[in-house]
């Protein structure tokens, strides 16, 4: 799951093809250094890699690389036993047998 500058830089690659520091800067407002930090963090996971010059970098999306992105974590809502039985009626029997789960 990507933050969502890092989201907006990457839109943005998939629309350019091509991006550099000075673009991400005018896209994100914010100084130059901290714009190619960005692309850099992004080249380190593997989401894009620098195609340009060592003092004109020019960054582009790799192949593949919606597969580099983590999914977003599945939040899991785990109900008490007793509150189970209590909304599933056949449950009740069971219930009955074993007893209140929240002693």
């Amino acid at each position: 799951m990507l933050k969502p500058k890092q989201q907006a830089i990457v839109d943005f690659m998939a629309a350019q093809k091509t991006v550099s520091p000075r673009q991400v800067r005018r896209l994100l407002a914010c100084d130059i250094k901290e714009a190619y930090d960005r692309l850099k963090r992004l080249a380190m996971a593997g989401i894009a890699r620098n195609v340009g010059k060592k003092r004109q970098p020019e960054y582009c999306l790799i192949f593949g690389w919606e597969k580099r992105i983590k999914p977003a974590p599945v939040v899991r809502v785990v109900k008490p036993v007793a509150q189970v039985c209590r909304e599933n009626w056949q449950g009740y029997q069971i219930h009955k047998i074993i007893g209140s789960a929240q002693k």
